[in-house]
């Protein structure tokens, strides 16, 4: 963001108390603890639901943000357009995952916040949401969130206070809101170059160096799925890349 994004007024890393060691003082940049965006009673959390459920509380924070989570980066110098229209709509980037039809036991819990988020539109608008957006930097408006506080209190503040990931968790930075500004005429579809990476994959060396070499994607997301963690030879390629 620092290097590819010199057009952000303000960088904001929100952490559990930590603070990188290799992170340097700036004053466009702040570290905001969870205790200074949640309520007391739902810490400590380990839910990015919860988390991203409170962000629009960032003292400072501006009405037109880009949340990223923290396996996203910016791939080379992009411009405010990129995510607003020069109105100030947020863009909205749809990836071709659907929101699944039907959920079990063993559905996860980002299909699960997809689907309650779908159910909450559906009955609100009478439109269902068929795809979830792209898993890469996210353009919010914060008065959309504090909306949505207000319009769907109940299931905000039991996602709020969710401290594990939970079937009834409202996904609202990362999808609900998107849609809702969709839906209320405050975001369009917009496209971006992204790329996905996952850490398990067999080609993962190669697709780390097509994205070095390359520079060509204005976002990408280098993500761990799988339960049992990277193995030492793909810790060793990313922390290289």
């Amino acid at each position: 963001v620092w290097r590819n994004c010199g057009w952000a007024r303000n960088i904001y890393l929100v952490t559990a108390g930590q603070r990188p060691p290799w992170l340097g003082d700036h004053d466009r940049i702040t570290v905001v603890d969870h205790r200074d965006i949640l309520p007391a009673d739902a810490l400590p959390t380990f839910n990015s639901h919860a988390i991203e459920s409170a962000l629009h509380h960032i003292d400072g924070l501006a009405e037109h943000f880009v949340y990223l989570n923290d396996d996203v980066f910016v791939g080379r110098p992009v411009r405010p357009e990129l995510f607003f229209t020069p109105n100030g709509l947020a863009r909205v980037f749809h990836s071709r995952a659907r929101v699944p039809g039907a959920e079990d036991d063993e559905t996860q819990h980002v299909d699960t916040a997809a689907r309650r988020g779908r159910e909450l539109l559906a009955g609100r608008f009478g439109r269902v949401v068929t795809h979830k957006p792209l898993h890469t930097g996210y353009p919010l408006r914060a008065s959309v969130l504090h909306e949505i506080d207000r319009e769907f209190e109940e299931v905000v503040t039991q996602t709020t206070h969710s401290r594990f990931r939970s079937p009834h968790d409202l996904s609202i930075a990362a999808s609900f809101a998107q849609h809702y500004a969709l839906a209320t005429g405050r975001a369009v579809h917009g496209e971006i170059d992204a790329d996905y990476v996952h850490v398990e994959s067999r080609r993962l060396h190669t697709h780390l160096e097509r994205l070095r070499l390359g520079r060509d994607r204005d976002a990408f997301c280098i993500n761990e799925t799988a339960d049992g963690g990277a193995t030492a030879t793909a810790d060793e390629a990313i922390r290289r890349f």
